[in-house]
């Protein structure tokens, strides 16, 4: 079986406040930050908090990515410093923790404040169940699923899940193809859901009966139901960009997220 590593988010007494190291490790955390203690820094190295998973080479191009989607907040090319405050980082562990099954994560931040744990504890607890809701983009190509049809023959749509969707959370749903623009929201009904015979009726929707077996070996499905419509031509991509999006969505954009208040203002204000 495969040992557990880390990815971590680091702070520096001696950083600004919005800037973090973002890194893994095949060993406790504790042990990297004293190797990062040198003559380069003027100050230790403090761990904000951990993610424990058998998976971390991959969790941490994951969170790297994720944060370089939308934005662009590397201080330097190729390095593991980010602008970006540890709260905002430890939110993304957070989403990516999902996906990867078995993560664990720690706030050792907490720790120290509260009492508890040294900051090279290895004790880890599971991530903490959110209660807040969040809005959602998320990208469709008709390309390769007709959801327009979908939605009108049943209202609703089984979505193959990558992030932490929730029970009661809204999206919107941007179509890559062929308007390039948000034509839907929809609200998130259901999350995690296994893979079951009656989500075979969305095949005929697919223009490759492949991609459709993708979906059902993936086994982690979320629920969307229609809410609302729209052809505002406001919603397009052109005008996104304007008003904080960086590049066409490829992925799920968690709207909520505070660098996309810009965006998440312009969309409710204008669907």
């Amino acid at each position: 079986m495969k040992e557990p590593g880390y990815v971590y988010i680091l702070t520096n007494p001696s950083f600004k406040d919005d800037w973090v190291k973002i890194g893994r490790s095949s060993r406790p955390v504790h042990e990297r930050s004293r190797e990062l203690d040198n003559t380069s820094v003027p100050l230790p190295f403090e761990i904000f908090a951990t993610m424990k998973t058998t998976k971390f080479v991959e969790a941490e191009k994951l969170i790297h990515r994720y944060i370089e989607r939308f934005t662009n907040l590397r201080v330097r090319d190729n390095r593991e410093f980010f602008k970006i405050s540890p709260e905002d980082a430890l939110e993304i562990f957070r989403d990516v923790a999902p996906v990867l099954g078995d993560a664990e994560i720690e706030e050792v931040h907490k720790n120290q404040v509260l009492g508890g744990p040294e900051c090279h504890s290895t004790a880890e607890r599971k991530t903490p169940k959110r209660d807040e809701k969040r809005i959602w983009m998320v990208p469709s190509n008709s390309k390769f699923f007709d959801l327009a049809g979908c939605l009108k023959k049943y209202g609703c749509v089984y979505w193959r899940q990558h992030v932490n969707f929730q029970k009661g959370d809204d999206a919107y749903i941007y179509s890559a193809y062929p308007n390039s623009a948000i034509l839907y929201k929809v609200s998130i009904d259901g999350h995690d859901l296994e893979y079951t015979p009656e989500m075979e009726r969305e095949k005929e929707f697919y223009t490759n009966s492949d991609d459709f077996n993708k979906k059902a070996r993936h086994n982690r499905m979320a629920l969307f139901t229609l809410k609302e419509t729209t052809n505002s031509n406001r919603l397009s991509l052109a005008y996104l960009l304007e008003h904080g999006m960086k590049a066409a969505p490829q992925g799920a954009l968690n709207l909520t997220h505070p660098y996309f208040a810009e965006l998440l203002k312009y969309v409710t204000e204008n669907f």
